[in-house]
């Protein structure tokens, strides 16, 4: 669960604590949570299986924090590798958060656009771009929503939801969700990205699981009022800061209306505070969680068989220096990517 934390390579010359301005990591989870399972929490799908058509979808979030607090986490570097990655490669929308750096985000949204050239502007950054603005956005708010949405397919309609309720560090943040419809050789597809509220110092006991089941059922409610056709496809992607091996994982479908992958593949944790290679130097204290989804609404067409899968990610070694000290990583974020197909 991607936050801040004191980083031992700042070069501003003083050692600070941001946990006042960012994502805090997220509690230790108990055994007995972890023994759930995802059908075993997962509330029956009544969505219409279909031959709609079907979609390669990534979720990544991009740990693009913002330069002039975070300087040495090569974020213009991982800017161009993370476009060029073998993953980012090859499908219909991508889904990205933590895009909080004006500079590198829009360099990796520049450096995307040969692939994906439909994009919509980062959520809560301003209101340009969009064609609704819903939900608490406030202009004075220090950080945006770092949420967008880059796509192959034409965007007929882009909109923002800033969500009203949040905690700790995430209160400082436009954080929320972008939604997006695709025009795919003539069929309406749904999207909506978000990055939920992270588990955070900064909340009470409780208070931040507490926060995501309002933010989950704000997406229901949003999307219910869209009287979606039950034909059309409505996909819901991001970093929902929700382990799929807890019984809140249930609890997050049941909140937003959605229905549970049919399976899940690949890398067992999308942030894995042993093997990610910044993921373990952030957070060494840490749990391992699988928290990046890429789901579809209960009720509307989706495909069969529909699968999520965790790619363990290697990236070639890229180096910071700081205070005459280098420091080596192999991962070009904290999270590993998650494709949806």
């Amino acid at each position: 669960m991607c936050g801040a934390r004191p980083i031992p390579h700042v070069s501003t010359g003083v050692h600070v604590s941001f946990a006042a301005l960012r994502r805090a990591p997220g509690a230790a989870l108990s055994l007995a949570l972890a023994a759930a399972t995802l059908t075993a929490t997962a509330p029956a799908a009544s969505a219409a299986t279909t031959e709609a058509p079907r979609l390669k979808v990534l979720t990544y979030n991009a740990f693009l924090f913002s330069k002039s607090l975070y300087p040495n986490w090569g974020q213009d570097h991982r800017a161009k590798a993370i476009p060029a990655a073998s993953f980012f490669q090859g499908q219909d929308v991508v889904v990205l958060q933590e895009a909080f750096d004006n500079s590198a985000s829009d360099a990796l949204k520049a450096n995307a656009a040969g692939q994906y050239p439909h994009q919509t502007p980062v959520v809560g950054r301003s209101r340009s771009g969009w064609d609704a603005t819903g939900g608490s956005y406030s202009a004075t708010t220090p950080e945006d929503g770092g949420v967008t949405i880059l796509s192959k397919w034409p965007i007929v309609r882009k909109e923002q939801y800033v969500y009203k309720d949040a905690c700790g560090a995430d209160w400082w943040s436009n954080k929320g969700f972008a939604y997006a419809v695709l025009d795919v050789n003539g069929s309406r597809v749904h999207v909506l990205g978000t990055h939920a509220q992270s588990t955070d110092p900064g909340c009470a006991a409780g208070e931040a699981a507490q926060m995501r089941s309002r933010q989950f059922k704000a997406i229901d409610a949003f999307l219910d009022a869209k009287r979606i056709p039950a034909g059309e496809q409505v996909i819901v992607a991001g970093d929902m800061n929700v382990d799929s091996h807890t019984p809140e994982y249930g609890t997050m479908l049941a909140d937003a209306g959605l229905v549970g992958a049919d399976a899940r593949t690949g890398h067992p944790y999308s942030f894995d505070t042993e093997l990610n290679s910044i993921a373990s130097e952030r957070y060494p204290d840490d749990p391992r969680e699988d928290l990046d989804h890429v789901l579809y609404r209960a009720g509307n067409a989706r495909p069969a068989g529909w699968t999520n899968h965790v790619v363990l990610e290697k990236s070639a070694p890229w180096t910071v220096g700081s205070w005459g000290t280098a420091y080596t990583y192999t991962n070009l974020s904290d999270h590993y990517p998650v494709t949806g197909f």
